[in-house]
């Protein structure tokens, strides 16, 4: 069995719940990722909701009129800050698994006065949309999130349109730079650290759909005060860390990541 296909629903399960209960308190977040002049206008409500690991929207080229699509929207920073830059011929649409976070997107929305936010609920793995529909896909620390990455990325090059552009933000992790007793606690996979792939990983998976062009273009590497800011690590992970990771690899136990790729003529539906 391949990794993306072990202890699906039981992923799925305790990542609803950890994001379901997520308490905003994450403005700090929001401060280390953003410049003032981003979150300018931003709801606080957004700001305070913030789980990101980069700013991936720097590198997303969106352009006024784009059809956007915004995997796992979380509290809607991102697809606002995507929204504004459309203008009224543009549209982002708003994915998530998970009706509150739906919810606190379109408030965020509608505070900003934003017309051109979509929420849509749905899977990483089924994204309900058609075929070469969106124009753009963007994502911020979600995809780590999902099981089946594989399946992920197929689904991305599936409502892509031929020469669509993905970017997205995530943790890459070597695997065996951490210990068991880490990886197998459900803080690491909620905070994106235990279902991290390599860099070598993610640029494999995305050429396998059928993704061109693919680049890492940002790296910012993660120590266990970064980890500390964002609530998914309980205070018992934290402190396990600290204690298992040696003191020399404590200032690197990820790294974020933002991958740009333009989707082939083709891609596999596998």
């Amino acid at each position: 069995m391949s990794r993306d296909l072990m202890h699906t629903a039981e992923i799925k399960e305790l990542v609803r719940d950890a994001y379901r209960h997520v308490p905003p308190t994450t403005e700090a977040v929001a401060r280390v990722l953003y410049s003032p002049q981003e979150l300018a206008g931003i709801p606080q409500s957004a700001i305070s909701r913030s789980l990101g690991v980069a700013n991936h929207l720097r590198h997303a080229d969106i352009r006024p009129g784009d059809t956007v699509l915004d995997l796992g929207c979380g509290g809607g920073i991102d697809t606002i800050m995507a929204a504004r830059r459309l203008g009224p011929g543009g549209r982002v649409i708003a994915l998530d698994f998970l009706p509150e976070m739906l919810a606190r997107t379109a408030q965020a929305a509608a505070e900003a006065g934003l017309a051109n936010v979509e929420p849509l609920e749905g899977e990483l793995e089924a994204i309900p949309l058609d075929d070469t529909s969106v124009d753009v896909i963007i994502s911020n620390g979600v995809i780590n999130l999902s099981p089946r990455k594989a399946r992920v990325m197929a689904e991305c090059a599936r409502v892509l349109r031929p020469g669509g552009r993905l970017c997205v933000s995530d943790l890459t992790v070597h695997q065996e730079d951490l210990p068991p007793e880490i990886l197998t606690r459900p803080a690491a996979w909620a905070g994106c650290v235990a279902g991290a792939l390599s860099e070598d990983d993610v640029v494999r998976k995305l050429a396998r759909a059928g993704f061109q062009d693919i680049d890492i273009v940002y790296r910012r590497p993660l120590s266990i005060d970064d980890c500390a800011l964002y609530p998914l690590f309980d205070a018992d992970t934290i402190t396990l860390m600290r204690r298992l990771v040696p003191p020399e690899k404590q200032h690197t136990v990820a790294v974020a990541v933002v991958v740009c790729a333009r989707n082939g003529p083709t891609h596999m539906t596998s």
